[in-house]
Order: C-alpha cells, then sequence, then structure tokens
C-alpha cells in the first residue's frame, strides 16, 4: 500500500497564512507601478482576514527580502539596477510601506491574542444543547461529553454527506451547536456510508487518515456547526 505525506496541523496553518500572503503580494507590485499612491493597510487588512494569530504569525518575515535587497547597503549593481526606476524618495518610501506590512503583522498579533477563560461549566453542561443524531442504522454516536478537551474528532452529516474532522493543539469544546477551540476544521463529502466501517473499527491511527482514503472528493474547509443530523463518530484525546 503506498503512504501518503501526512500533512500537520502547523503546515496547514502555515499554507494558509502564505495563500493569503498573495494578495499582500498583489498590493506591494500594485505600489511598485505607483509609488506611494496606496492606501494600503496591513493591520485593517488582517482583521477584515480574521485569522488566528497563530496562522498570522507565519506571515512575519516574508518582506525581509524585498527590505534587504531595496536598501543594498552591500552596494551590489545588479539590484540597483533592479530598482533604478525609484527615486531616491521613492525607495524611502517604499521600504516605509515594507515596514509597516511587518509592523501591521506584529501589532496584529500582539492585540488579537486570544485569553480563554477558564472552564467552569461540566462537559454535560457544555453539550446540553449540542444537536446531534444518536444512531443511524448500525452506526451510534459517542457520548457527546467526550468531546470536551478531546485533541480530534470526527463527524459525518447524513443529510449532506460531509466528513468532517476538527483537530486542536489544545483541546475542543462546544458552543450551543457548535465545535469551538480547534486549529482545523476539514470535510469531504463521503457518498458510500459504508466506508464509515474502516473507522469504526480501526484505531486512532486510521482514524487520522480516513480523509485521505475517501475518493473523488476534494478537501475544503469544514462547517463547525452541528446538526440533528450528525453522528459524534470519534474523538483522540
Amino acid at each position: 500500500m503506498t503512504q501518503t505525506n501526512k500533512i500537520s496541523i502547523r503546515d496547514r496553518m502555515q499554507n494558509k497564512a502564505l495563500s493569503a500572503f498573495g494578495e499582500i503580494e498583489y498590493e506591494i507590485d500594485a505600489w511598485l507601478d505607483m509609488p506611494y499612491g496606496s492606501d494600503f493597510n496591513m493591520l485593517k487588512h488582517l482583521k477584515r482576514l480574521d485569522y488566528s494569530p497563530k496562522v498570522i504569525a507565519f506571515m512575519k518575515g516574508q518582506v525581509d527580502d524585498i527590505i534587504f535587497e531595496v536598501r543594498n547597503e552591500e552596494g551590489c549593481e545588479q539590484l540597483e539596477e533592479a530598482y533604478d526606476f525609484l527615486s531616491k524618495t521613492n525607495k524611502k518610501k517604499f521600504l516605509k510601506f515594507l515596514e509597516s506590512i511587518d509592523k501591521g503583522i506584529e501589532e496584529y498579533i500582539a492585540t488579537t491574542v486570544v485569553v480563554r477563560k477558564p472552564k467552569i461549566k461540566t462537559p454535560k453542561q457544555l453539550v446540553k444543547t449540542l444537536p446531534f443524531l444518536k444512531q443511524h442504522g448500525k452506526y451510534r454516536s459517542i457520548d457527546p461529553e467526550e468531546i470536551i478537551r478531546a485533541k480530534t474528532l470526527f463527524t459525518y452529516n447524513i443529510a449532506s454527506q460531509k466528513f468532517t474532522k476538527f483537530e486542536t493543539y489544545g483541546g475542543l469544546s462546544v458552543k450551543g451547536s457548535r465545535i469551538i477551540d480547534y486549529d482545523v476544521c476539514e470535510e469531504k463529502t463521503l457518498t458510500d456510508i459504508k466506508l464509515l466501517d474502516r473507522i469504526y473499527k480501526g484505531g486512532n491511527i486510521i482514524a487520522r487518515g480516513f480523509l485521505d482514503e475517501i475518493p473523488r472528493s476534494k478537501l475544503k474547509d469544514g462547517n463547525d456547526l452541528l446538526t440533528k443530523n450528525t453522528l459524534l463518530i470519534k474523538v483522540i484525546r
């Protein structure tokens, strides 16, 4: 059997950050096309994205190479030629613009740190209003209290046919009808429900790789809202 490389939570967060940074690179190019004419504000842009500070942290240092090239403190002729279309004044303005990107990242991380309040409710109280499907044919849901502080949760919605995996570094929790405190939530469409036999009968290793086994379905960001059609399949602690 061919083994597939598993992508860690850290790598997924990094990929998410670098993908989002593509829009910032567009703003940098736009500035060069029209020097000092941009009103782009990095902090406001990050607030619109509303990503976790853990994700945004992977954007740090992305403009360092450009800053190094523009400053050209070593007097490299090639770098001097590469930016000779900018006047000395515009180079300073460009550097200030690049530095504002790093500053915006730092400020977002510093001011958006999530301080989690101590959990004072019991697991039973937390899952009291959580909707889920107790049983569908031979498939039964686990006790919803097992979700609290678990590292990984697997669910399946029999109506939408979405198989969803929640992962976290800390511990999962529940708020109303939603799973919260996850770092990654991703899903695939699973049309052949019989494939659930593997995850029900298998161990944690099989469960962790189950999404990769689902054929002909694109991996997407998952929905953290549970419904009365949602089976609570398995947790990993």
